[in-house]
């Protein structure tokens, strides 16, 4: 008996508990006020009410409206709709179903909504659910701005294709050639890395052509790069020598071997050209010379960084030469306007590495970790 006097009054607790919520479940929340402001191009629409659980905006063509849903509503006592404004011509309201009631809001444009939002109260009850209806002029602006925002936002990459043209770079005789392996390495990179949209990526060269040292430069400063990367294939008197590596910038003398190759790389492009690889003899005044100074260091420690992520990645797929991070005074890397490496991604004069540079599936995969690199550079 006592069991059964237990388990009664627990149902009708629970039924009461359960009638509680559905009292307060449909009690309606109550629609105060529908409020306009601002102009023309953007007039936003206010609505307030005091308990705002769900809600659906909708835009609609032929003819053009916006549909506001809200569930489980009704309008206090003293409200009225307001008087149409700017791109709005009537104001509607019906049942849409047993649930929900629907305003809406006939318009003379495109139903363009932007900055949907309900503003919580900071006091009281009154919540206000808002949004914007964008004439197309400003809508067009906007989108302009936001595309010229992005596209600034967006990091510009220069891909430089060693050699070309009459400047055959190195050679394997009969077998292959630098200025083409680095033209088609660089053409798959490009395409790697233009599947991403925060990218801008250019080619100093498109095709089998000459182009000046200074011409790559001036390309990559016309363009504001954000990271210069100069792929070169390597050549050396020992045919055992192999490997993937990297130069940035050097001081003078730092790595007398890299100066050595440096001297041979700059002579193919320089022999006809008054191209000054010293941009220091141009500074007019002693502050020239400093602030040259300073943005050099700066994009040196860039470069270093860049080099060493990019080696670390590679690492994994393909052999490297002994010490990869490499520094020398190539002319592509003294600019002080942009961070940059040169790139030998392996010896034409090694039968593995030439194997490598002949074989697409290699370059494909080589390709993958430098957009890795970049990616990890500039997060």
């Amino acid at each position: 008996m006592i069991f059964l006097n237990k388990k009664i009054r627990l149902i009708l607790l629970f039924c009461a508990i359960f009638a509680t919520h559905n009292v307060y479940s449909n009690e309606k929340a109550s629609i105060s006020k529908i409020r306009f402001s601002g102009n023309s191009d953007s007039l936003r629409v206010i609505i307030d009410i005091n308990n705002l659980s769900k809600h659906e905006i909708s835009a609609y063509n032929n003819p053009s409206r916006i549909a506001v849903d809200l569930f489980n509503v009704k309008f206090s006592d003293d409200f009225s709709f307001p008087q149409p404004i700017g791109i709005i011509d009537a104001i509607r309201y019906s049942e849409f179903n047993s649930e929900t009631s629907r305003i809406v809001f006939d318009l003379n444009g495109s139903p363009n909504i932007k900055n949907v939002r309900v503003l919580k109260p900071s006091s009281g009850s009154i919540r206000r659910l808002s949004f914007d209806i964008i004439s197309d002029k400003k809508n067009i602006e906007i989108k302009k701005r936001n595309s010229k925002k992005n596209y600034n936002l967006r990091k510009t990459i220069i891909i430089d294709p060693g050699h070309g043209g009459k400047d055959p770079g190195t050679s394997f005789p009969k077998v292959v050639s630098e200025k083409d392996i680095v033209l088609r390495f660089s053409r798959i990179l490009k395409k790697h890395l233009s599947r991403n949209n925060n990218y801008r990526i250019f080619l100093t060269r498109e095709d089998d052509r000459f182009v000046s040292l200074i011409d790559r430069v001036n390309f990559a400063k016309s363009k504001n790069a954000d990271l210069f990367i100069s792929i070169h294939a390597d050549a050396s008197s020992s045919s055992s020598t192999k490997g993937f590596s990297v130069y940035t910038l050097s001081d003078k003398g730092l790595d007398k071997e890299a100066e050595k190759l440096a001297a041979i790389e700059n002579s193919y492009a320089m022999a006809n050209s008054r191209y000054n690889s010293n941009y220091l003899r141009n500074a007019r005044n002693p502050s020239d010379f400093v602030n040259y100074q300073r943005k050099l260091k700066n994009n040196r420690f860039k470069s270093t960084k860049f080099a060493s992520t990019l080696t670390s990645r590679v690492k994994s797929k393909t052999p490297l030469l002994n010490n990869p991070l490499r520094s020398a005074g190539f002319a592509v890397l003294k600019s002080d306007e942009f961070p940059s490496v040169l790139v030998e991604l392996g010896f034409v004069t090694n039968e593995f590495d030439r194997k490598n540079l002949r074989s697409g599936n290699w370059l494909q995969t080589i390709s993958s970790q430098f957009v890795s690199a970049i990616n990890e550079y500039f997060k």
